[in-house]
This record gives C-alpha cells, structure tokens and sequence, in this order.
C-alpha cells in the first residue's frame, strides 16, 4: 500500500510539475505574441489565444493520461495498452465505470489518477481564465 502511494505522488506530482512548466510556456508564448504583433496576432488574438490554449490543453491532458498508462503498464497492471488507456482515461476523468479494475494492491492508483486528473482540470480552468485576461490587460492602466 505505501509504495502504491509512493509510486502515485511520485507520477502525480512530476506530471503536474510539468503541466505548470507547460502552461507557463504558453503563457509566455501569448505573451510574446501580444507585445510583438507577430504572425498576425493583431488581426485574429482571440483566435490565436484560444487556439495555443486548447492545444496546450490537449497536450498536457494527453501527456497525463499516457504517462498513468505508462505507469500502469510499467508496474505490470496491464497487459494491453488499449486496457491501460482505457483505465486511464475513465479514471483521470474520474468516471471510473468499474468494468476493469485495479489489483487491490494496487487500487490506490485509480484514486490518484482521479485525483490528479481533478488537479489537471483546475489548471485547465485557472489557464483559460487567464487567457481570456489577455485582451483586458491591455487596456488596464
């Protein structure tokens, strides 16, 4: 059970680690695009920082989801990957449908998983706040 939990909070804290770098990256990144009006940005920048936001987004919750199934195959839970992307996926969006389950060893993953997947979403929230600022900020003295 405590390697279970050691394993988890090791791949939940490294992946969100790297989701916040990730993020900062972007945020940068529109930053950048803002301050020197390249490739266009000042024509369409909503569309630009939606766009470099959903695909941060899609990246980070891609890389978290094959990361638990890497995990997850690397500790020999599954046999298949399709199996462990499956897990994955139902358990980071924590709907957890219960069709395929965990070792008992084991299932303090699943929670974790869900967990960080809970975690991941909040970024997600707190990211595409601060990409609807970037217009406003702007006009802020």
């Amino acid at each position: 059970m405590f390697f279970a939990l050691f394993v988890g909070s090791v791949m939940m804290i490294s992946s969100l680690a790297l989701s916040i770098v990730l993020f900062g990256v972007a945020a940068r990144m529109l930053r950048w695009l803002e301050q020197t009006r390249s490739l266009g940005y000042e024509r369409l920048p909503l569309v630009f920082d939606l766009g470099i936001a959903g695909l941060w987004i899609l990246l980070v919750l891609t890389g978290s989801v094959w990361g638990w199934a890497a995990l997850y195959m690397a500790l020999g839970l599954f046999t298949g990957l399709e199996p462990a992307l499956y897990f994955s996926i139902a358990s980071f969006t924590t709907v957890g449908y219960g069709d395929v389950v965990l070792d008992p060893e084991w299932r303090l993953l699943a929670g974790m998983t869900a967990t960080h997947g809970l975690l991941t979403f909040g970024l997600f929230t707190a990211f595409l706040v601060e990409v609807f600022n970037f217009p406003t900020r702007a006009r802020r003295p």
